[in-house]
């Protein structure tokens, strides 16, 4: 065996039910999704977040940080993820966010992390409890709406501050025949 060091970092999970070349380019994954299935993501996330958010040892920079990458795996179009913006919607300088990344990898919240001077790439842990709970959130839904589907994943037409009430309502009401 070599001295060299090998990151373990893994593009291994597919984050989105994306283009399978938009999901390869993905700064940010799970680094293990055994069991769940690329539609079961989105629930992984909320999941992944909430832990971290109960977790003792968090911080307000873990939070941060993790609120802002499970908002870059939810968002089917983001390939790049720039140290640069990072900076400015989380108000952490890089050696910070190094910092941060460090005590989470010890913590065992993320697998490995690469930071170079402009890219990040995170390969987050999702424990084998988490996708339990992921799999029970997943019954809980189908006994409480038999008929639905995976509704984490259908998309919503969501109010946004400057819109008027009246048009998502209006967008969201079934077509009579």
């Amino acid at each position: 065996m070599s001295g060299a060091y090998s990151s373990p970092y893994t593009p291994g999970a597919i984050m989105t039910a994306a283009t399978p070349t938009t999901a390869d380019q993905r700064k940010v994954r799970f680094a293990n999704i055994d069991g769940l299935t690329p539609a079961d993501l989105p629930l992984a996330f909320e999941v992944w977040l909430q832990q971290l958010y109960k977790a003792p040892f968090a911080t307000k920079e873990m939070m941060k940080l993790g609120a802002y990458l499970v908002r870059y795996m939810s968002n089917p179009e983001a390939v790049n993820l720039n140290m640069g913006d990072l900076e400015v919607i989380c108000q952490l300088s890089p050696d910070e966010t190094r910092k941060t990344f460090s005590v989470m990898r010890g913590f065992g919240v993320i697998d490995s992390f690469v930071i170079d001077k402009t890219n990040l790439q995170v390969a987050l842990t999702l424990s084998l409890l988490q996708r339990l709970d992921v799999l029970e959130a997943k019954r809980r839904f189908s006994a409480v709406l038999p008929g639905a589907q995976r509704i984490w994943t259908e998309p919503t037409d969501r109010w946004q501050p400057g819109r008027p009430v009246a048009v998502v309502q209006k967008q969201a009401a079934p077509q009579a025949a």
